[in-house]
């Protein structure tokens, strides 16, 4: 079993010899903490540090705690003073589940690229499992023009605190929408937000139901030069929507790519598999 060190986030100043360190503000979902830890335990292969904090911007009266929490996870060679990426995942339906959201999506495939410099952060969403809906309410985040930066800018904190206090590097934004997690991509495409961080890649992992993908790209992408990348498996409703919106293109824009899975793909093995297929990183 590897050692984890767990403190409160007052805390953080303290400098203590360790494989992985697990920094939990107070109040957050005592849940969420021992699944998280469960899930190093038993996927992590890497030396890392866990910040486990209030989201921003996150108080919800349908959460059982009351409030959302975020993960910001980054190896321990993930060097602030460098140019870094961060990477936003946004989870599904029933998501934010030890099984799922943070072995199956994340650490495994997260943990194998340790060697690169990046930072993951893993928001609750509101169809969380922890909330009373957890099938529904999609987009139902950040839904002000400015609501996302706030987070951003949390992360942001977060990761100067961890650095000594010192000024970060160039940022690499780069977005994971996975399943309903493509909701907030639309949320975030129409508000503006999604542009004003301008992350290079944006990835729909099986994720364009409805009019997701149409309404993020007259929001914002649209004017953007972000990659935008969707997958979808064939015959599910993503590629209907997928082909769809793309139809409407006598010459698809160059920024825009649909990666059709077909025969023996799912949209679990999609989900599971993104990071690889994307390159995100």
């Amino acid at each position: 079993m590897k050692s984890l060190v767990l403190f409160l986030l007052v805390l953080n100043n303290v400098t203590l010899a360790q494989e992985s360190t697990v920094t939990i503000e107070k109040g957050v979902n005592k849940r969420v903490v021992s699944e998280w830890i469960e899930s190093l335990d038993k996927i992590s292969t890497v030396d890392s540090t866990t910040y486990i904090v209030k989201k921003s911007g996150g108080e919800d009266p349908l959460h059982k705690n009351g409030h959302r929490d975020a993960i910001i996870w980054m190896p321990n060679s993930t060097d602030l003073s460098k140019d870094i990426v961060v990477i936003f995942w946004f989870h599904g339906h029933w998501g934010y589940v030890p099984h799922r959201t943070f072995q199956d999506r994340t650490l495994k495939q997260f943990v194998p690229l340790s060697s690169k410099n990046f930072v993951l952060v893993i928001p609750e969403m509101p169809w969380s499992v922890h909330a009373s809906t957890p099938t529904k309410r999609n987009s139902r985040l950040w839904l002000k023009a400015g609501d996302f930066i706030k987070f951003v800018d949390q992360v942001k904190g977060i990761m100067i605190k961890h650095n000594d206090g010192k000024s970060l590097a160039n940022i690499d934004y780069r977005i994971i929408g996975h399943s309903a997690g493509g909701s907030t991509i639309k949320r975030l495409g129409i508000t503006g937000d999604l542009c004003k961080i301008n992350p290079s890649v944006v990835v729909w992992s099986d994720s364009s139901y409805g009019k997701w993908l149409d309404n993020a790209w007259d929001g914002c992408l649209k004017n953007s030069s972000t990659i935008i990348k969707v997958f979808v498996h064939k015959g599910g409703p993503p590629w209907k929507n997928a082909t769809r919106f793309l139809g409407q293109f006598q010459d698809p824009p160059k920024n825009l790519e649909l990666h059709v899975k077909f025969k023996g793909w799912s949209h679990k093995l999609i989900g599971n598999n993104i990071v690889k297929l994307s390159g995100v990183l």
